[in-house]
Formats: C-alpha cells, sequence, structure tokens
C-alpha cells in the first residue's frame, strides 16, 4: 500500500466516524489494520465491531436501551484512536516528519526513565553549583546545564510524540506536573509537550490531563497555559473532543472554579485579537516605523544643542518647545498609537522580531514553548554569566513574549558592550517606570491573569506561524474566526452575551465583518439580551461586509421600534443606494435631512443622487443650498461646477473651478473636469494647457490620464466634441513638448 493510499484511506475512515457511518469506517480502519498485521490492533478491531454489531440487533428489535448514546460514542472514539494507531504505525517505518523521527529515536525509552534521568541531573547541576565558588567562570556549571537541557528535550519529544498516552504514562506526567518535583518552567514545557501532541492527532487522555491541571494547580502560568492548550485542542478537533463524556464531566465540575469563566472569556478575546496580528505587523512595519525614521533627520536636528552634541530624548521633557515641536511633527501620536495597541494586548512586536527565529536555538521545537528564564544556557553563553543581570531585566519587561525575550538575549551577544549596556539600561528604565505605576494601583490579579494568556498566545502564534517544521502540524490558528462559541464541551461558558458582544465588537474594529455578524447573531437570539441595537450592530456589519440586501433586513426591524433614529435612517439610505433602489434612497435621505437640516453631508448625499437620477437641475439647486451652509467651506464647489457644465453653463463651471485652483487644493479631476469645459467652449490651446496640469498631478501617469479622459468621452460627445478631436487631445497633451531654440 502506497503512501497516497493509506492517507487516504485514513482520511475516508475519519470522515466515515465525523458523519456516524460506522460500517464504512469499520471497512477501511480494517484495511489498515490488515496492513498494518498488528494482532493487538485487529482483536481490538473485532470486539468492536462486534459490540456495535449487537447494538444494531438490540435497535431492530426494539430493545429500549438508555445507554446507546454513550455505547456509541465510546465506538466512536475507539475508532478514532484505532484509524490514528494503524496511520501511524505505517508511517513511522520511513516517515521523515519530526514526529515520526521521535517516535523511532525515542521508542525504546521509557517516560519514567527519562524523568528519573532528569532529575538526576538536576541534582549533579545543584551540587556542582553548590561547590563551585566562582560560578562566572565554571565551564562545570554550563555543561551540566546542557545536559540537564537536553534531558528536558527529550522529556518533551516522548510526551508529545506518545500516541496512544497510556495510563502509567498520564500517572507519571500528572505527577510531574502537579507536583513540586520538576522546575516550573519545565512543568510548563510539559503541558505544551501535550498540546504540541495534539496537534498531530486527538488523544482525549492527554486532553483531560490539560483540563485536570487547570483544576488542580495554583500556579497561574501552569493554569492558563493548561486552559488555553485545551481550548485550542477543542478547537482543532470539534467533533472528537464533542464525544467525549468524560470532558463534559470535567467542564462542568470547572464551573465552580471562581476565576474559570473569566480565564475562558480572556483566552476567547485574545484569541480572537490575535486574528489581526498580521495586520498590527503590516501597520507597524510600513507606517509607524518608516513614519519615525522619516523624521529622524529633523529630530537630530532639532536636539543639538550649540556644542552640535545630541541631546537625549529623556532631556525633551525640560524644554517645552521641543515637546511642542515632536507633537506638530507627528512623532507623539505615533508613539501614542503604538502604545495603545500594546496597552491592548496588540502584538506590536512581531515585526521586531519575526526575523531572530533563525537562532539555532530555534531548530528545536521545545524552545519555542519554553519560559524564559535567565539561567538558560543559551542566555549565559550569548551574554556571559557576569551579564546574567541584564538578562534578569529581560526576564521582567512586560510587553515581551518568551520567545521574543530569547530572541532579544541571543541579538544581544553580537553587540558590543557599550550599545549593550545602553539597551540594559533604557530597558530597565522601561521597566522600572512601568513597575512603579503598577505599584501606584490596587493589586489586580485578574491583570496579571491576562499578562500571561497575552504571552503565551503569542508564543503560540510565532511557532505556528515562523517555526520551520510548523506545516506538520494543525494549523490551528489560522482556523477562521478562532470560534470556541462552536466547540460544544465549552459552549455553555463561550457563548455567553458580555463576550459576545465584545468579541463581536473586535471583530468589527479589525475588520473581520464575517466574524462580527457570526458573533451577534448569537446575541440576537438570546433571551437574555434585550438591547433594540442588536439588530443596528449586525446591520452595520452586513453593509461593511459589503451585503447591503442583508443589512436593510436588519435596519428594517430596529425601524420598526425605533421610527425616528436618524443614524438607521441614513444609514438604511445607503443600503437602499447600494443595491440601485434611489427613489428609496431619496425618501430616506430626506427623512434624515429633516431630523438634521444643517448636516452638510446629507444635503450634498441628496445631490449627488438626484444627480445619479439624470436630475441635474435639481441636483443643482441642492448643492447651491449646501454652499450657503456655515460648515460647507469649498464642499459644494466640484459639484456645482460639474452641474453647470452638463446644463452647458460654461461660465460659471469656469468660475467654480477658477474658485477651487485659487482658493482650495486642486486634484488632478478638477484640472480634468476644467480642462473639458474650456474644450467645450472652443479654447483648446488653454484646454489641452488644463489637460497637462492635470497629467502633471498624475504624477506623468500617461495610462492614468488616458484612462480618466476616456471615461467622460460620452459627456464629451454630448457637449460637442467630436470623436476625432477626442482621439487627437491625448496624443497633443502627453507629446512632449518642444522649447523654443
Amino acid at each position: 500500500m502506497t503512501l497516497q493510499e493509506i492517507e487516504k484511506i485514513h482520511q475516508a475512515a475519519a470522515h466515515c466516524i465525523d458523519d456516524a457511518v460506522i460500517n464504512d469506517a469499520f471497512d477501511r480502519v480494517s484495511k489498515l489494520v490488515t496492513e498494518l498485521g498488528r494482532a493487538d490492533l485487529n482483536d481490538e478491531l473485532v470486539r468492536l465491531r462486534m459490540s456495535y454489531t449487537f447494538m444494531l440487533k438490540y435497535l431492530e428489535q426494539g430493545v429500549m436501551d438508555p445507554q446507546r448514546d454513550d455505547i456509541l460514542s465510546d465506538i466512536r472514539h475507539k475508532l478514532y484512536t484505532l484509524n490514528d494507531q494503524c496511520y501511524i504505525g505505517l508511517l513511522e517505518r520511513t516517515s521523515p516528519e519530526v514526529f515520526y523521527v521521535r517516535r523511532r529515536e525515542l521508542g525504546s525509552n521509557s517516560l519514567v526513565s527519562i524523568v528519573e534521568q532528569y532529575r538526576e541531573a538536576l541534582k549533579e547541576l545543584s551540587l556542582v553549583q553548590s561547590a563551585t565558588a566562582d560560578r562566572s567562570e565554571s565551564h562545570a556549571i554550563l555543561s551540566r546545564l546542557q545536559q540537564a537541557e537536553a534531558l528536558e528535550t527529550q522529556l518533551f519529544n516522548k510526551i508529545w510524540s506518545s500516541y496512544p498516552l497510556s495510563a502509567d504514562d498520564a500517572g507519571t506526567l500528572k505527577l510531574c506536573i502537579n507536583g513540586d518535583i520538576l522546575p516550573i518552567h519545565t512543568r510548563c514545557l510539559l503541558i505544551s509537550a501535550l498540546f504540541v501532541g495534539l496537534m498531530k492527532f486527538y488523544d482525549e487522555t492527554k486532553l483531560l490531563i490539560l483540563l485536570e491541571v487547570y483544576s488542580m494547580s495554583d500556579e497561574p502560568q501552569i493554569q492558563l497555559r493548561a486552559l488555553t492548550c485545551a481550548m485550542l485542542t477543542m478547537l482543532a478537533h470539534k467533533r472528537s473532543s464533542a464525544l467525549s463524556k468524560a470532558m463534559s464531566s470535567r467542564i462542568d465540575a470547572m464551573l465552580d472554579i471562581p476565576e474559570f469563566k473569566h480565564d475562558v472569556w480572556n483566552i476567547q478575546v485574545q484569541l480572537a485579537r490575535s486574528r489581526n496580528t498580521e495586520n498590527v505587523k503590516n501597520r507597524v512595519k510600513e507606517d509607524l516605523i518608516p513614519n519615525i525614521m522619516k523624521m529622524r533627520p529633523d529630530i537630530i536636528d532639532k536636539l543639538r544643542d550649540k556644542d552640535t552634541q545630541i541631546i537625549d530624548l529623556s532631556d525633551i521633557e525640560a524644554n517645552p518647545e521641543w515637546q511642542d515641536w515632536l507633537d506638530q511633527s507627528g512623532i507623539t501620536r505615533k508613539i501614542e498609537e503604538f502604545n495603545a495597541m500594546q496597552i491592548e494586548g496588540s502584538d506590536v512586536f512581531i515585526a521586531t522580531f519575526s526575523h531572530l527565529k533563525t537562532f539555532p536555538f530555534f531548530k528545536t521545537l521545545s524552545n519555542w514553548f519554553l519560559p524564559f528564564y535567565p539561567a538558560h544556557s543559551a542566555v549565559l553563553e550569548n551574554l556571559g554569566a557576569s551579564k546574567l543581570g541584564l538578562a534578569e531585566v529581560v526576564q521582567h519587561a512586560p510587553y515581551l513574549c518568551n520567545s521574543d525575550k530569547y530572541s532579544f538575549c541571543l541579538s544581544l551577544g553580537a553587540l558590543p558592550d557599550s550599545q549593550r549596556s545602553m539597551m540594559s539600561a533604557q530597558l530597565e528604565e522601561q521597566n522600572a517606570a512601568l513597575h512603579e505605576a503598577h505599584q501606584a494601583e490596587l493589586p489586580d490579579n485578574r491583570k496579571q491573569r491576562i499578562a500571561i494568556i497575552n504571552a503565551f498566545i503569542q508564543d503560540l502564534y510565532r511557532f505556528f506561524k515562523l517555526f520551520s517544521r510548523r506545516r506538520e502540524f494543525i494549523p490551528v490558528m489560522d482556523n477562521a474566526g478562532l470560534d470556541m462559541t462552536d466547540c460544544l464541551p465549552l459552549s455553555s461558558v463561550t457563548r455567553d452575551a458580555h463576550v459576545l458582544e465584545l468579541l463581536g465588537a473586535l471583530y468589527f474594529k479589525n475588520g473581520f465583518y464575517d466574524d462580527a455578524i457570526h458573533c451577534f447573531a448569537r446575541l440576537e437570539g438570546m433571551d437574555d439580551v434585550n438591547d433594540d441595537h442588536i439588530y443596528q450592530k449586525i446591520g452595520f456589519a452586513y453593509q461593511n461586509a459589503g451585503k447591503p440586501d442583508q443589512a436593510l433586513t436588519y435596519y428594517k426591524r430596529y425601524e420598526l421600534l425605533h421610527e425616528d433614529d436618524a443614524w438607521n435612517i441614513r444609514h438604511m439610505a445607503a443600503c437602499y443606494r447600494a443595491v440601485g433602489k434611489l427613489d428609496k434612497a431619496l425618501d430616506y435621505y430626506r427623512r434624515a435631512e429633516a431630523i438634521n437640516p444643517e448636516n452638510v453631508s446629507l444635503t450634498l448625499t441628496i445631490g449627488h443622487i438626484l444627480l445619479e437620477q439624470n436630475r441635474t437641475n435639481d441636483a443643482l439647486q441642492q448643492y447651491f443650498k449646501a454652499d450657503l451652509m456655515p460648515n460647507a467651506k469649498h464642499r459644494a464647489w466640484r459639484p456645482i461646477a460639474w452641474c453647470s457644465f452638463l446644463l452647458n453653463d460654461y461660465e460659471r463651471a469656469i468660475e467654480y473651478y477658477d474658485r477651487i485652483m485659487r482658493d482650495d487644493k486642486p486634484s488632478p479631476q478638477d484640472m480634468l473636469n476644467r480642462g473639458h469645459v474650456l474644450l467645450c467652449q472652443g479654447q483648446t490651446q488653454q484646454a489641452i494647457e488644463t489637460y497637462r496640469h492635470s497629467l502633471q498631478l498624475m504624477n506623468g501617469d500617461v495610462l492614468k490620464f488616458r484612462t480618466a479622459f476616456k471615461e467622460d468621452a460620452m459627456e464629451l460627445r454630448l457637449h460637442g466634441v467630436s470623436a476625432v478631436d477626442q482621439a487627437l487631445i491625448p496624443d497633443a497633451v502627453c507629446s512632449p513638448q518642444k522649447t523654443d531654440q
């Protein structure tokens, strides 16, 4: 059987189990069992098929069995496992994927033996540390530390590549994580190992351990990592996890944990926020940083003292004039924008650190999940044991996730001492300021938990987006919407009205309108949600998603309850306009104008619709009305000029285009339109000069000019400009001009 055939049968069997087509699933799994040739798996398959046959027989005989659902769920669950076991068994012989490589490497090593070796290595490391007077110069300590870390990595690999996890290994693992026999960073790593394994194959035992760890641990780092991993696993394996009665019971018991619901909601929100990471990355990389860098020469000029020495930026506060200049230049706004994104939990540093994941450190899979601690050998080797204080400063940097802290330290190793010291001082100063700000606040346990969640999800995001072999794992972070509301075991918590409102607003803000609609639509059907504005929110999301018909459905529902809501009326008008129902749009804009008679935008929009209806005289009167309003400024001049042109009133058209040239900033379109008027007046030479001005404003883009000119061909023809002239004029405009000798 070829690899492609194995893959095809394995997937087909999984789909059959998903859809509860059990007999077909048995037939397909049977092929894999036969190919693998393992008697124990064949015996398990025979036993399951017999149980299913008896269940069907009892059903046919009309026997009532209250346990039938549970029995079927158990059969499906065991078939999933059997299908995966056969698949793994067939692929691990030759597959180059890291999962199978690790299984081949560690197949003969028991979990207990690796744990014991690791604990022994930690004892030896402790003894060497105690016996060494000068730790900063001790190569013996570094060597022992690296041995312990190698066993730590081996422990991680054994756990994630074990499938299915045996009862004995599960017991050992729970003892390691819930007890205090291993360092806390290792216990966190073991949780991640369970998760990485679950991103290959669903294993109920591993998932139940994650939930149990959350319930049993009193360490927030361990608790929240376990819950985050459990939730992402349920998202990646929706159907399999929905079958688990044991998991449902475990979650029901967890509802009594005081922080459980809030932790779930915070994880939901941060997962939703992670969907916007690429947008944040591009914004930082293409907008914030380039704009600040463009201003850099000006900053240097402004901040030089009389001796032409650069003044420390920390001295800016001493000179209000400098601060005013920074405000006017836009730097302050950019920095505030960056800080605001940082505070709300956006992943602002991924643009900076994504290219720093090429160090050998990140070739090791487990290191992507390792909590940062200064005594790691990679940190000591790069910074030197004598610079441990710098690593401790990095450890307390509040906005860096663990992965980025390692990247930061590894990159510092290549810097000269002077630059390293400067960066250390700046980071320490920032940490101290943040610490002082936090000290002034009351202790907030919930904020601390949110910070842990944010950092860990950022670590996960980097793994799923940047790890060299990431494609060998279920891309759970690419899951559209990262929607936990569809995960049945947690749905009683994840479908809370408050969090759905929060998620809907977050998705909408970031432009994920379909996801916003999904959240708001769930709110609509809830008995305890009585806010009529939910119809507006759904309508607005549909409108921004480019679905005006659906938007109107919800705006109308709100209109039945609030007939004179100006906001709703305007948006209904816009939707009617978008679907081409201009008469209805005009009616609604008139209603909106009656409520807000001084609104210039409404008056202008009514004029635009009249113009779209070819009611040019009526549109012109509407534009004159807008021009007389106090806040109109120059907004009505362009439509007045264009309407005058359409009505053959060339003198008034030129008058208004001249006003725009004199008192406003003319656009390429303004100059193009002015050229049209001059052309229709028979002033061809002046028209060509005006067209050339338009071309200049288009940065000399000849194709763009020709396209814009051609778009007005019908209007020019109606005003007497022949097709021949229309063909010649662009050439006359775009031809190189000769200067007199």
